[in-house]
């Protein structure tokens, strides 16, 4: 008579802030979850984003449980404190982590789920998957885009903003990332600069008067999304008036409304919009197409970058993962129907990402089958 195989209860694929808060919520219920992240330490995919990134989310709405960030630190933690944070708490509670394990695929299996892994395969009874919205860069078939003689690149390849110095720069979408792109961009010297933008976005500046606006958020999260909206449009349009004058298209919805039915998040202002209005940064239509030394738009304007950088998204990693497993995914809510499935950490949302794997966390504790 053979042996079963031995089973896990709970594997996490995943050590950033949402694998950590899951295993730390986990453990505090007494259930031990494995953990598997693909890099060989904590923080990898903050460290490969640009130097001069902080959140735009406050600190004392943006840590792990039960751990502040060290005096001193600014009211947007900047990129490195950030992986600090992460790196404290899990030495902190001696969280299991094995590094340099990456996830292949995921299957079915009598007693859950079969995954393979670089490590071998591992049985499990429940998986959590808690590996972020930014797997994939995602920039868009433009026509024309092979032949151009300059430099394209993704948001997340942005590197020091003084590698733009004097270079003429193009940054392709209005959302979270374009703004931050902007946002450092415009402390620099370009040669020029256009922002490109598609449709209309809520935007929220960083202060208002000194105040850090992400403050209320928590308000915000908990009235009706139609009042959360209006409270947003006030907010800008105290900030920076009627930001139709300078160019930008109407919004389609409210900010709060298209956070909760679209996953997009609320951008955020560090001196764009002033840089925008007194001419700057020039704010045109959506790219249309490209030839070997020009970019047209939609709006009928041309010119003639050295760079374009594509602020247009990202795409999970999570189908992938997901092709052989028959699972469910409801990608309003990113939430799994498959009894065994978790997602934490896959949604943006008004307070901030540590707040929101929290709750999730809570969430799926409450709920877990093991044993």
């Amino acid at each position: 008579m053979t042996n079963p195989e031995p089973i896990e209860q709970v594997v996490i694929i995943g050590a950033g802030l949402s694998g950590l808060t899951a295993a730390y919520v986990l453990a505090r219920k007494g259930i031990r979850a494995r953990i598997l992240e693909r890099e060989m330490q904590i923080g990898v995919p903050w460290s490969k984003r640009h130097p001069q990134l902080t959140l735009n989310t406050h600190r004392s709405l943006s840590h792990l449980p039960e751990l502040n960030y060290p005096a001193g630190t600014g009211a947007f933690p900047k990129r490195d404190a950030v992986i600090a944070h992460l790196s404290t708490f899990a030495m902190k509670h001696a969280l299991p982590i094995e590094y340099g394990v990456d996830m292949e695929k995921i299957g079915r299996a009598a007693t859950g789920f079969r995954l393979q892994t670089s490590a071998g395969e591992i049985l499990t009874r429940n998986v959590v998957f808690a590996i972020g919205r930014d797997g994939k860069p995602r920039i868009p078939n433009w026509e024309g885009a092979g032949n151009f003689q300059g430099e394209v690149l993704h948001a997340a390849e942005f590197g020091h903003s003084q590698r733009y110095a004097g270079k003429r720069v193009l940054v392709a979408g209005g959302g979270n990332s374009g703004f931050d792109v902007l946002n450092h961009l415009m402390r620099v010297e370009t040669a020029e600069a256009w922002f490109s933008v598609r449709g209309g976005a809520a935007v929220l500046p960083k202060r208002l008067k000194g105040f850090a606006v992400h403050r209320l958020s928590p308000l915000m999260d908990v009235v009706p999304a139609s009042f959360a909206d209006a409270a947003i449009a006030l907010t800008q349009r105290l900030a920076f008036g009627d930001i139709a004058t300078l160019g930008f298209p109407p919004a389609r919805s409210g900010a709060a409304t298209r956070l909760a039915d679209e996953n997009v998040a609320i951008p955020v202002d560090d001196g764009a919009i002033d840089a925008i209005r007194v001419g700057r940064i020039r704010l045109v239509g959506e790219i249309a197409k490209f030839t070997a030394d020009t970019v047209f738009t939609k709006d009928g304007q041309s010119f003639a970058p050295d760079v374009v950088i594509a602020a247009t998204g990202y795409a999970s990693s999570l189908s992938d993962l997901l092709d052989d497993a028959d699972v469910k995914i409801n990608s309003t809510t990113m939430t799994s129907d498959t009894p065994g499935i978790w997602l934490i950490g896959m949604k943006p949302g008004l307070v901030s990402y540590f707040r929101n794997a929290l709750n999730e966390a809570t969430a799926m504790s409450k709920r877990i089958v093991v044993g």
